[in-house]
């Protein structure tokens, strides 16, 4: 039983957790969304989100792309609630990812989806709730209760939602995904053993920084956003996820003597498009975290690399890469003396129209 006094206590333990989930989460759902893409002539795909959701909505952007080759696109939720207007495209599929499902504003736009004729899917971590229920179809993400207000759990979740969801599209052999799945949650398993060091380390080297940049690319984009969202909200850190190929177009310019920056490495494609700007970050001055997929186990990994585990498809590194930053968040979090479960200001549940 975790000792909910304890500060980072919530967070720390659903952290741990998220391998074993990902080994429950099945295919609940699953077949009933491929089933309703393929009945309802579906050519292209918007996702909702608000948050950490919406980091997951760029993981399955891509995933969408890479692998099914039809254009995907993120939602703006205000055009439903603001401008109250519905955008009529019946052969659109409307992804709605929420952990509670209860967001007024993703609600609505499913709603609004409905009544121009769009199928609608829903991924949430209630079956119970308005979004879940008032979708054409809802995929649970069986993260269990996530009592921390810094999402970990729940975003891991939903990015292996949407892979299985992909997969089924895809009609790879359920013991080809159950087999992937097993892979990655050992690997999950294994690198959290060896994240949890490195983090402590680099919180207590990172002391009182107060800006950072965390570039990816391709699906490192969805983790180099959702790592920053972590910084900022649990250690007030102004953390900022871009594309390394946007980086060169501004953000760059952030980057002064001692700003900390991390360049994620994990997935094949796009490893060399971060790669190429480390050289220019040491010009000006950046300290530099790194992580990455050695192309075999140990590799030439340099002191301030971590290291992931080898042999997991590019598609799902994510699930993987995230979980260093995670533990980051928490332990910069207790250094700095805050508690990551209850962020100033924060609610678990946002309630945005």
């Amino acid at each position: 039983m975790t000792d909910q006094t304890i500060p980072g206590a919530l967070m720390r333990a659903e952290i741990a957790e998220q391998p074993e989930r990902w080994l429950e989460l099945g295919a609940a759902g699953v077949g009933d969304a491929a089933r309703l893409v393929r009945e309802r002539g579906v050519d292209a795909v918007t996702f909702a989100a608000r948050g950490t959701s919406d980091h997951a909505a760029v993981y399955g952007q891509y995933l969408v792309q890479t692998q099914l080759g039809i254009p995907a696109h993120l939602a703006t939720p205000s055009m439903a609630t603001v401008y109250q207007r519905d955008v009529t495209s019946p052969s659109t599929l409307v992804v709605a990812l929420s952990q509670s499902g209860r967001s007024p504003d993703l609600v609505e736009t499913v709603r609004s989806a409905r009544r121009s004729g769009c199928p609608t899917l829903a991924i949430t971590n209630d079956p119970s709730s308005p979004l879940a229920t008032g979708a054409d179809v809802h995929v649970p993400i069986r993260a269990g209760a996530e009592l921390s207000v810094a999402a970990t759990k729940s975003y891991t979740g939903e990015l292996l939602a949407l892979y299985l969801w992909v997969q089924e599209l895809l009609g790879t052999p359920p013991e080809v995904v159950t087999a992937r799945v097993a892979d990655v949650a050992r690997a999950g398993r294994a690198l959290h053993e060896r994240a949890r060091g490195w983090a402590r380390r680099v919180a207590l080297e990172l002391g009182d920084a107060d800006r950072a940049l965390v570039l990816g690319r391709g699906y490192g984009l969805a983790t180099a956003r959702e790592a920053a969202l972590k910084l900022t909200e649990t250690c007030a850190v102004a953390a900022s996820g871009w594309s390394a190929a946007d980086a060169k177009h501004g953000p760059l310019a952030q980057v002064v003597a001692g700003t900390p920056v991390f360049c994620l490495r994990g997935a094949t494609v796009g490893r060399e498009s971060v790669e190429a700007l480390m050289p220019d970050l040491r010009a000006r001055g950046a300290r530099l975290w790194s992580t990455w997929a050695a192309p075999e186990a140990g590799g030439d990994a340099g002191p301030d690399d971590l290291v992931l585990p080898s042999g997991v498809a590019d598609e799902l590194v994510p699930l993987l890469e995230i979980i260093p930053f995670q533990l980051l968040a928490l332990e910069l979090s207790l250094v700095r003396g805050m508690d990551p479960d209850r962020p100033r200001g924060l609610t678990k549940v946002t309630l945005t129209s």
